[in-house]
């Protein structure tokens, strides 16, 4: 099969490899479609992997082959990624305790679904119901990273939210503390293509931080800031913004990965009380809350995707991601 193989920092290979078998408590999919993930382009750009890796972990496809333990999937059968086993009571990620996402790149990683093909515990995928097609399926996982940052903040009915960076977590985001009840909700993004998904998406403002004072603006139309700020950016300048442009008792939800030191003077907004959460990655539990918003027509995947490329293309678009002037929203593979 042909497979984007990682062979050095910075480098993509499109290689013929080896066409996966089933341990036997996995299945093999058929590759529909992976999407590109930020962590992805971090560990291409950073060299953070060996060489040989196949990444993508962002998929949908139709099961070719199930292994000789695996009940409940038959081929022919579309499925998606998900977390895993729900545990009732016991759902909190199965990570070492000083964990760090950075180290991700460094742990061993089975071939992903950057290929034609993939093999994948049969625990770790869930059905695609009717009315929701393989390519909206490919966005679940960074759906379910802002469902979980949303269930992990302290939004109520009626307040006031603001995403910094509208990037596909920032934009999904935005969708899902309307659907928490959310009653305004701005959005501060530097790249044109992202601001005007967020506009069509019914961002209350949009505001460009390189031309608009994001902390002033805010809290003259909120009259005391905005109850929670989720930080999708990353960026060195968008921690501080968004402790900054939250109320009295406010909260700041990072979901970005920072991958160098950001800006922060805590002296701005130590005085308020400002709340910091942290969150990562999703419960296995929120994974069916994502597919079901999905399901419903809740959540808007179609704006977010820029383009569909095939494997070929790989290695120029994530050059092209990485160019900070690109008008790229997300990009999602067509892998077969």
């Amino acid at each position: 099969m042909k497979a984007a193989v990682f062979t050095e920092q910075k480098r993509l290979v499109v290689e013929e490899v080896p066409d996966p078998a089933p341990e036997p408590d996995e299945i093999v999919m058929r590759v529909s479609y992976c999407a590109i993930c930020g962590s992805d382009l971090h560990r291409y750009a950073y060299g953070m992997m060996s060489p040989g890796t196949i990444m993508g972990h962002e998929f949908s496809g139709v099961v070719v082959a199930t292994g000789k333990t695996v009940t409940g999937w038959k081929i022919g059968d579309r499925a998606t990624r998900c977390g895993g086993r729900i545990d009732p009571g016991r759902d909190l990620p199965n990570l070492p305790p000083r964990y760090s996402a950075k180290e991700r790149g460094f742990l061993g990683m089975k071939p992903g679904a950057y290929a034609e093909y993939l093999a994948t515990s049969a625990e770790k995928v869930m059905p695609i119901p009717e009315g929701v097609s393989d390519l909206e399926s490919s966005l679940v996982e960074p759906l379910t990273v802002a469902v979980h940052a949303v269930r992990a903040s302290k939004l109520k009915l009626g307040d006031t939210a603001a995403i910094v960076g509208a990037g596909p977590i920032g934009l999904l985001a935005q969708q899902c503390v309307r659907r928490a009840g959310a009653t305004q909700v701005y959005v501060s993004e530097t790249n044109p293509a992202r601001r005007k998904v967020a506009e069509i998406l019914g961002a209350q403002a949009v505001f460009h931080p390189g031309r608009t004072d994001v902390v002033k603006e805010i809290v003259k139309r909120t009259g005391i800031g905005a109850d929670v700020a989720f930080e999708c950016a990353g960026a060195r300048p968008t921690l501080q913004q968004a402790f900054e442009l939250v109320r009295m008792g406010g909260q700041v939800v990072v979901v970005a990965l920072a991958w160098e030191p950001v800006d922060c003077l805590p002296v701005e907004w130590v005085g308020r009380e400002v709340e910091l959460k942290s969150c990562y990655a999703h419960l296995n539990s929120e994974w069916p809350i994502s597919m079901g918003l999905l399901a419903r027509g809740e959540v808007q995947t179609k704006p977010l995707i820029s383009k569909v490329i095939g494997l070929e293309q790989l290695d120029e678009t994530f050059q092209e991601l990485l160019n900070p002037e690109n008008q790229l929203v997300q990009v999602v593979v067509k892998c077969n």
